[in-house]
């Protein structure tokens, strides 16, 4: 009965849901994926070129969990316009639905003083998702006896299995680069699906329509001495009916030249505290978080509400600016 259950709720948030409260994939190193979460961060590193890879493995307790894989490079063409590739896959665990989209980013520098900086940049791609009906489970195939029987007709018909749209985002990003400064803000907003692209999968004629999705985030990384940096950080995401809240604190120590520690937790409004580690080497940064969930979803997960690794490396200048102050959590 529960994973009936709990594959009819997937189902109706994710796929057919006659609301508009329909919400993408989403990760809680949300800045260790940065052209997910606005794509004026294009660019925005204290390198010549990034590429990241992050993979999110969310609610394994259940019947069919969440499996997220992210990869995106970016890279500075001048000083002031850098461009970049991203790809993003989401799917459940038997396979049943699946969610991809990949997107070519720009970004421009304008520098407002010498360290006060703001950030533009677009996005132009495509998005794919798709199901297959015959992996779901549906409420009208609950049998008393037996349990699931799917030998009992769902009724459900599918006008299509996948669609495909062209896609994109908008965003702005503000951050201060004065090096010695005691205190560093940042902060960015940005629009994913500012067409709304429409999947049609009910036969029915409901236009599955995807709604904006809004982020607004931002940060102020502290010096708390000649090694340790003290950064708190927050975000606000809005697609349709849903909404996300998170803040976190992340602490940047570093061990010794070209080698800090990362330290740091985030916690998600009403839904799961996640205390997260990581470590950086010489443009290199490998992240570790794992979700405790607190939500109502707890008893069906177990509290088990997902990992996340993040991996990203930035190629360094030969000359580094020492101007330059990155947003990097």
């Amino acid at each position: 009965m529960r994973k009936i259950l709990l594959m009819t709720v997937l189902v109706t948030l994710m796929l057919v849901s006659r609301t508009s409260a329909q919400v993408d994939a989403h990760f809680t190193q949300y800045y260790a994926h940065p052209l997910w979460l606005n794509p004026a961060l294009t660019g925005v590193n204290d390198g010549y070129y990034r590429v990241t890879a992050n993979y999110r493995y969310q609610w394994p307790s259940i019947y069919s969990p969440f499996t997220t894989k992210g990869i995106s490079g970016d890279m500075a063409v001048s000083d002031a316009f850098a461009v970049g590739l991203t790809v993003l896959s989401q799917t459940t665990g038997d396979g049943g639905y699946y969610y991809n989209n990949g997107y070519l980013s720009v970004s421009y520098k304008a520098r407002l003083t010498e360290y006060k900086i703001i950030s533009g940049g677009f996005q132009v791609g495509m998005l794919n998702r798709g199901i297959d009906p015959g992996k779901f489970q549906y409420g009208n195939q609950y049998n008393p006896l037996v349990g699931y029987d799917p030998t009992i007709p769902s009724n459900e018909q599918f006008m299509r299995n996948n669609a495909t749209a062209v896609d994109g985002s908008l965003g702005l990003v503000y951050f201060d680069a004065e090096p010695d400064k005691a205190m560093n803000a940042f902060f960015g907003v940005s629009i994913y699906h500012p067409t709304q692209p429409r999947n049609q999968f009910l036969a029915n004629g409901n236009n599955n329509k995807i709604p904006m999705r809004y982020a607004v985030h931002g940060g102020m990384r502290m010096r708390m001495s000649d090694r340790v940096d003290l950064t708190p950080h927050a975000v606000l995401l809005k697609q349709g009916d849903a909404s996300e809240i998170t803040g976190g604190l992340s602490l940047n120590m570093q061990l010794q030249e070209g080698t800090d520690f990362l330290l740091g937790t985030t916690y998600r409004l009403n839904d799961a505290v996640a205390p997260n580690i990581g470590i950086h080497l010489n443009g290199l940064t490998i992240g570790f978080s794992y979700d405790i969930n607190m939500s109502k979803m707890k008893t069906a997960s177990s509290g088990n509400g997902g990992y996340e690794l993040s991996i990203s490396f930035i190629g360094r200048r030969k000359i580094t600016d020492a101007k330059f102050v990155c947003p990097r959590l």
